[in-house]
């Protein structure tokens, strides 16, 4: 089993800020060294597209001020956006989008 020490260490190496200061753009393969509450809170927030704070508490079943931190810190590490809108501000993923492939069109035809 691989040393809990030596684990922290990749994970603060792969969730360390740009040196610009701008959290760098996160992919999915990122999510897989977020600490499990931060991860579950993730693929929900994918699932769901976006959330209110109130919505993120009811998820977590936690207090308030432990959700806004969590989202606080998910939101410094380049994970999350917060979208302000008429009623209250929203929570988004922000993950980099991967493009799919174009086929070329001669080979839809070879396979027909």
């Amino acid at each position: 089993m691989a040393d809990q020490s030596n684990m922290d260490d990749q994970n603060e190496w792969q969730l360390a800020r740009h040196p610009s200061g701008k959290p760098p753009t996160r992919t999915m393969a990122d999510l897989l060294f977020l600490p499990e509450t931060e991860r579950s809170l993730m693929n929900w927030l994918l699932r769901q597209q976006s959330a209110t704070l109130a919505e993120v508490v009811a998820h977590l079943n936690q207090p308030e001020a432990m959700a806004r931190n969590l989202l606080q810190e998910l939101i410094d590490q380049g994970f999350m956006q917060v979208v302000e809108s008429a009623d209250e501000p929203e929570y988004r993923p922000k993950m980099a989008i991967r493009k799919g492939r174009k086929v070329p069109t001669n080979l839809w035809d070879a396979l027909e």
